[in-house]
This record gives structure tokens, C-alpha cells and sequence, in this order.
């Protein structure tokens, strides 16, 4: 199939109703329901409502402000909700293109992602990779959507053809500690929090563990006991328990330097470490905070290449393979990283060489979620890791979106409004990976 999708707010706007239609009408307004609820009952819920369903609240609000008003204002838009609408238009048009059977799959993996714990996102990097193969004029059939093959994406044009696997990822892969967790502990312990915020005092409760944190609240029973231990006037600076210790300390000239919440985070992260979670509540006069981290280290490349591993043998090897791989949590600017291109480099390379996957010609990261909206414009940026030695010998032109260099790292840069990380973000040595040590 290949199709345009349009870029107007009324013509958007016609896709609402159908795209939820696919799934149920009634299912939607369950769903939406039940995430009006969650978000409203505290800001941890909230949270974790905005960062894994994102989504689902986007069309639910444009479908009512469409209900109200009989279009969509412009006024209202951002890069979430454009992401959202465009993914509406794009499930409708490839509904319509495929077969009875292949209708029947897609309309039961909506109905799967309205009640799964990560929502739309699998879905969203398929259908958001296959759009912008289309935009760039290839055909595409979704093999695994009718049953024709183990991968989901074929594209074609001219004499080209490749397959596509897309992997996504959840936030918590690997993870000590999970978000959703973290969130849902720190709403347990809120009306100690609340109680201590309003002592007036400058205060961060470090609380550090020694493997994961229990996502069942009862064995979370002892540390959360604890913790509101430790916020009352005269506790204790510092306790410990069964597999965890809390450390309590001013916050200090923090407060005034770092009222921004991503400085606060890149303080804490540079003391602290990368793997920790920080919430609580912040004030002119009152700073109440908790950071958790594991004594473990987290190992998050550990199930990415697993599912790496498992994208490359769902190839036919008769044509150059791509494997799209979608984290979740990463922000745009985040793509420019070098650490983060640095684990996709290693891992990659272990891929293609020591498992023996000459067959993939790349591996293409975005994140969900991660979307820029410029001048009218939406796109979802990426970056690849090539194979330096494919089975298939190919151009950059024959697969733009994944090999063609649209942006230099300095443009994307001044694109998104941020400054380059380093000074060279994408030079990543062959002869700085070790492919036999990173399997093991």
C-alpha cells in the first residue's frame, strides 16, 4: 500500500471517529474514564498516565473538543497531540488497505493496546515507521498484520525491496527500579510528604536498595514504613531495614540553583549515578524530595539485544533486513547522546558480527513519544547504526529513511533548540567495540 495522509486540522479530524470506532467507541470511553480517574486522584498517578498514555489522552481530548466545537483549534495543538492525530489518520488509511483477515488483527491489537500496561506504543512505531517509509515513495505490506511472515514490514521501490522488525521497548527493560513502581510508592507515602512540606524545611531523603524494588506493595510494607518514619520533625537522619537504607540530608543551595527539574536531575544523577528516581514537591520556602536507587546496576542492554537477537532471526535473509528499535522515556535531544549511541553502537556491532547477523543492514532508534513540530511540520527523528560489512550491498539512496543522512547532527541540533552534547556525536570507532566481550 502507499498513501498520504493529510496534514490539515479539519481533514485530521475526520480520522477521530473512525480510529476509535476500530477498537470500540465504548471501549475508548471506558478507557478514558479510568485514565481521568488515575490522573486526577494524585500527581504520581498523573504521571504515570502522562508518560505511558500520552496517546490514548490526546485523541480522547481532541475527539471532545471536535464534540464541542465541530473542529479542531489550532491553539491546542503540540507535538503529542499532532503525533496523536497523525496516528489516527495512519491506522484508518492502512485498516482500509488490508485484507478481511489482516483488518481483523489490527482491530484486536488496538483493543489489546487500550488495556496493556505500555498502551499504543508497540503499535505506534510500526505504523509511524511504515508512514514515513511511505512519505519517502515506497510500497508497503504489512507481512506479520496479514500472516504472510514473522516480520512486520515489507517495502518496496523499483527494483528494491527490504524487511523491517520493530522492537519496542518498555521504560523498565532491565531496570531495578520501575517507574510505574517508584510512582505508585511515592503516592503511598504522599500524606507524609504533604506533612513534611509544610515544616517549611529543605530536605532530600536518598533511599537506597539493595536489589529491586517489590512491585507488590505489601513487601514494599517495611520501606514504606520507614520513609514516613523519616520525614517526622526529630527522626533520624539515617535507617536501615531489610535490604534497604535511608539516608536523610538538607537539600541546601539546590533549591534556588536548581528549581528547573531537569537541572535538579542531571545534580542528583551526577552524584548520586545515572540509574535513580527523584519526585517529591518543590517551593520558595520548602523542598521535599526522595531519590531511589539500587545498589545493583541496572542492565538495560541485556533485553534490548534479546530482542535484537530475536528481530534477526524473524528475517527471510533473502533481502537487507532493518531492525527499529523504540525506547521509551527518551526526550529528542536525547537522541543526540553519545552514551546512548554508544550502547546502540556496541550492541549493533555485536549483533552483525559475533551472531552472525550480516543479513541487517541496520538498526534505526527513536522513542515514543520523542517528536518535533516545526513550521507546520511533524516528524519522529531517529539515528542508525549501519553494518560495516552487509550480506546486501546497498545505497543510502535505496533506503533513505534509514541510511540517507537528511539532518547533520549540528542541524538537528538548532532544529530542536538544544546545544550538541559533544563535539562529535557521531564518530563511533569500530575499534572501541568489543563484539565477543559484549556477548558474554
Amino acid at each position: 500500500m502507499l498513501f498520504t495522509v493529510p496534514i490539515s486540522l479539519d481533514e485530521l479530524a475526520k480520522y477521530i471517529q473512525p480510529f476509535m470506532a476500530l477498537a470500540g467507541e465504548k471501549r475508548w470511553m471506558k478507557r478514558l474514564d479510568q485514565l481521568a480517574t488515575d490522573k486526577d486522584a494524585s500527581y504520581f498517578r498523573w504521571k504515570i498516565v502522562s508518560d505511558y498514555h500520552w496517546l490514548e489522552l490526546a485523541v480522547g481530548f481532541q475527539a471532545e473538543v471536535l464534540a464541542k466545537e465541530g473542529k479542531l483549534r489550532p491553539d491546542l495543538i503540540d507535538e503529542l497531540i499532532t503525533a496523536s492525530l497523525n496516528f489516527a489518520a495512519v491506522t484508518v488509511e492502512i485498516h482500509s488497505h488490508l485484507s478481511p483477515k489482516g483488518r481483523q488483527v489490527l482491530e484486536g491489537r488496538l483493543r489489546d493496546a487500550l488495556k496493556a500496561e505500555n498502551g499504543f506504543a508497540p503499535v505506534y512505531l510500526e505504523f509511524d515507521l511504515a508512514q514515513r517509509l511511505m512519505d519517502h515513495g515506497y510500497e508497503v505490506e504489512f507481512a506479520d498484520l496479514e500472516g504472510r511472515a514473522q516480520f512486520d514490514l515489507l517495502f518496496r521501490r523499483g527494483s528494491f525491496a527490504g524487511e523491517v522488525e520493530c522492537k519496542s521497548l518498555s521504560a523498565d527493560a532491565g531496570r531495578q527500579v520501575h517507574r510505574k513502581d517508584f510512582y505508585r510508592f511515592m503516592e503511598s507515602i504522599s500524606p507524609a510528604l504533604t506533612q513534611h512540606a509544610e515544616l517549611k524545611q529543605r530536605e532530600v531523603l536518598i533511599v537506597t536498595l539493595e536489589s529491586r524494588l517489590p512491585s507488590n506493595q505489601a513487601e514494599q510494607r517495611e520501606l514504606r514504613r520507614a520513609c514516613e518514619t523519616a520525614l517526622i520533625p526529630g527522626a533520624a537522619t539515617t535507617i536501615e531495614g531489610r535490604g534497604f537504607q535511608l539516608l536523610r540530608r538538607p537539600l541546601g543551595g539546590l533549591l534556588y540553583s536548581a528549581i528547573d527539574q531537569m537541572a535538579l536531575y542531571r545534580k542528583f544523577k551526577s552524584e548520586l549515578g545515572e540509574n535513580i528516581h527523584i519526585s517529591g514537591a518543590l517551593g520558595e520556602d520548602f523542598g521535599c524530595l526522595v531519590v531511589m536507587r539500587s545498589s545493583r546496576e541496572d542492565d538495560t542492554s541485556k533485553p534490548l539485544l534479546e530482542a535484537m537477537r530475536k528481530a534477526a532471526t524473524q528475517f527471510t535473509e533473502t533481502r537487507p533486513s532493518f531492525i527499529a528499535v523504540q525506547e521509551h522515556g527518551i526526550e529528542v535531544a536525547d537522541l543526540m547522546l553519545p552514551h546512548l549511541r554508544q550502547r546502540m553502537a556496541i550492541l549493533s556491532y555485536a549483533l552483525f558480527s559475533h551472531y552472525g547477523a550480516s543479513h541487517v543492514n541496520a538498526t534505526y532508534v527513536s522513542g515514543f513519544g520523542a517528536n518535533v513540530l516545526r513550521d507546520g511540520i511533524f516528524g519522529t527523528p531517529a539515528f542508525s547504526i549501519p553494518n560495516p560489512q552487509p550480506k546486501f550491498s546497498i545505497e543510502g539512496g535505496d533506503v533513505e529513511p534509514f541510511l540517507g543522512g537528511e539532518l547533520t547532527d549540528k542541524q538537528y541540533a538548532d532544529l530542536i533548540g538544544v546545544p550538541l552534547p559533544a563535539s562529535n556525536i557521531s564518530f563511533l570507532p569500530l575499534e572501541a567495540v568489543p563484539p565477543s566481550e559484549e556477548a558474554g
